[in-house]
């Protein structure tokens, strides 16, 4: 399949982008030296996208470490003629205004507090999947469109998706692999819009496994937005009287930009998403950005979610100081609390750059946890990052951090050298050291290759993770490349 498409893309004008990526950890892990997996540790990805005129399309192939070669496979083409017609088929990503109706993906983890000065993002996104997280355990599979004339716009989507049980994704084991697509989900959903306000319907059928379930629901949206102001939100309700709702205000005036978001999101509706990452009964959060002076910025936020098995609370402060044009201090502290644990996380972060080619970051993190139910622990932990380009078409960066930690709880972050496309960040506890480098090359003006490696070590610990991913001894190695090439 891959050679086929790739003689395609060559036999045609357009333009496109290929990225490949391989990684590997070593030693293995014990659902590998213990024949739980069926695939070998590597972890592997390839994504193809092309472009002619207003034609696109896109093919992915992902590996996660355990599975079988090319676990995933997935392609999507789209059509898109600007402020008229968009078409797509294959896999899909959506989201209708808010997408508590329709979001494909849905949110992936819980909110930053320092994030809450600016509204929820609203969009009508109709694509062809580009990354995994949009496809690997609960893929979106069928056609979208979305027509727009005399300022009325006209979007629907019909899928039919073999989905896992699961959220995972991972296809690992036996009975893993056994429940892959195992869940038939039917879906079709509209929406009619009139500039940025819009009614919307949705309905979904799942059934298979241990999965029966039926949906329909409706939803309003809306957005109004001037220069310095900005007010949106969607109402979305079922036909058993679940409803859920968020509702957004912001402003921007002599220099502060705050807004104010309250939300509700029960989290049971397939194929939606609720704003603050989480389910609850009711969420208000607001946040500021301020630019005290010039080069300096204050960041705050604070977030209260009544969750019905618990309550959280959430607050976060950033103080970031730009001296002179190559000198930056960052100084921030965020508080997280529950009805049973309360964790401070603090860090102080500093950054110079003598030259434009030079740059050299320290960062210093501090966590404290408290529990009814569990002992108190601390944990601080100091970080160095040296940016480097020797020449025009060479970066290269090496990073040393270290922490110590009483136990998880307390656990601090470290910057993680990762590639364009992933997420960077490694916790460090007990006693823990992880050394970086990595080295970027810039082949040509078109291709890229990026080559990194990472040693963890936890010292005095006789294995490290848990379950099927623990590893024997007190350290652990990665290694990866990634090629970026555009034709």
């Amino acid at each position: 399949m891959i050679a086929i498409i790739t003689a395609f893309v060559f036999a045609v004008s357009g333009f496109g982008d290929f990225r490949a990526r391989a990684e590997n950890a070593w030693p293995e892990p014990a659902g590998i030296t213990q024949n739980k997996w069926q695939g070998s540790s590597l972890v592997s990805y390839q994504r193809l996208r092309f472009r002619r005129g207003m034609w696109s399309a896109v093919f992915l192939t992902e590996k996660d470490q355990g599975e079988q070669w090319a676990d995933l496979v997935t392609a999507g083409v789209g059509y898109s003629s600007p402020q008229l017609l968009t078409a797509v088929a294959g896999w899909l990503q959506v989201q209708f205004a808010h997408g508590l109706l329709l979001s494909h993906p849905g949110p992936w983890s819980g909110v930053d507090p320092l994030e809450l000065s600016k509204t929820p993002a609203w969009r009508l996104r109709l694509q062809p999947a580009e990354s995994p997280g949009a496809s690997d355990a609960r893929p979106l599979t069928g056609v979208a469109a979305q027509y727009c004339f005399s300022g009325i716009t006209l979007s629907g989507v019909a899928g039919v998706s073999r989905t896992d049980p699961g959220a995972s994704g991972l296809h690992r084991t036996v009975s893993e692999a056994e429940n892959e697509g195992i869940v038939d989900q039917k879906l079709a959903a509209a929406r009619v819009g009139w500039g940025s306000v819009g009614i919307s319907f949705a309905f979904v059928r799942q059934s298979g496994g241990s999965t029966a379930d039926t949906c329909s629901r409706a939803a309003a949206d809306f957005l109004l937005e001037t220069r310095n102001t900005s007010f949106t939100g969607e109402v979305a309700a079922d036909f058993d009287s679940t409803l859920n709702f968020v509702v957004s205000a912001g402003r921007l005036q002599s220099g502060i930009r705050h807004a104010l978001t309250v939300s509700r999101s029960t989290g049971r509706w397939a194929r939606s998403a609720g704003e603050f990452g989480t389910s609850h009964l009711i969420g208000a959060g607001y946040g500021l950005k301020w630019h005290v002076a010039q080069g300096v910025t204050l960041d705050a936020g604070a977030l209260v979610l009544d969750k019905q098995e618990e309550d959280t609370f959430k607050a976060g402060f950033q103080f970031t100081e730009r001296i002179q044009s190559r000198t930056s201090l960052s100084q921030r502290l965020k508080l997280t609390t529950t009805e049973q644990e309360n964790t401070i996380r603090a860090q102080v972060t500093a950054s110079w750059s003598p030259y434009a080619d030079l740059t050299l970051s320290f960062k210093v993190p501090a966590a404290f946890y408290r529990s009814k139910s569990n002992p108190d622990e601390n944990g601080a932990g100091v970080e160095v990052r040296l940016k480097h380009s020797p020449v025009p078409c060479l970066e290269v960066t090496v990073s040393a951090a270290a922490g110590s930690t009483d136990g998880w709880n307390s656990r601090v972050y470290a910057y993680s050298l990762s590639f364009p496309g992933e997420f960077g960040s490694k916790a460090l506890y007990n006693s823990s050291v992880l050394l970086q480098t990595q080295v970027s090359a810039h082949i040509s003006n078109a291709a890229t290759l990026r080559v990194k490696a990472g040693w963890f070590n936890m010292q005095g610990a006789d294995l490290i993770g848990s379950g099927s991913s623990e590893t024997q001894g007190s350290s652990r190695t990665t290694a990866g490349l990634q090629l970026d090439w555009e034709f």
